[in-house]
């Protein structure tokens, strides 16, 4: 069992999550939003339950070319792209990991976690999703990260 920071357990050998639902703090926030958002960032997974949760996902339309940069740290990956003359990035992950760097009052993060705990209480997976726009490409999670939503998945 590989066991991940938020406290919930994903089973080491499993092959296959199936996407049970999405949730975003922000109800402009759409599912397709969120599954974007994760694709996105996936693309620099190094962790095998996010590798598996990329596998998992409905496809959406996700850039056709590559990221400036990818990175991983504690269970959440992420990719920066160009923008114009600044860059966008997208995280996806653990979640108490992005909830920590989001730019959420408390009310906000307590209500995130309150979701991902209930929905963990029922037998499931919760994965952050969350992006930023930045002058610079970072190269480690950084703070106030926006556009937070929720994943929820079981095992098969």
């Amino acid at each position: 069992m590989i066991r991940k920071k938020s406290g919930s357990v994903v089973p080491a050998k499993t092959k296959r999550l199936t996407v049970e639902k999405t949730w975003a703090i922000d109800p402009l926030v759409t599912e397709d939003d969120i599954f974007t958002c994760a694709h996105h960032a996936l693309l620099g997974a190094s962790d095998q339950a996010i590798k598996t949760l990329r596998q998992s996902l409905p496809p959406v339309p996700v850039a056709a070319h590559k990221p400036v940069s990818t990175g991983a740290k504690s269970g959440v990956a992420w990719a920066t792209w160009h923008h114009g003359k600044d860059f966008y990035t997208y995280w996806c992950g653990d979640v108490s990991g992005i909830i920590h760097n989001a730019s959420l009052t408390d009310t906000e993060r307590e209500t995130v976690l309150l979701h991902a705990r209930k929905a963990e209480a029922s037998g499931m997976h919760a994965f952050a999703t969350g992006a930023k726009l930045t002058h610079q490409v970072p190269h480690t999670l950084e703070q106030h990260i926006e556009h937070i939503g929720l994943i929820f998945v079981r095992s098969v």
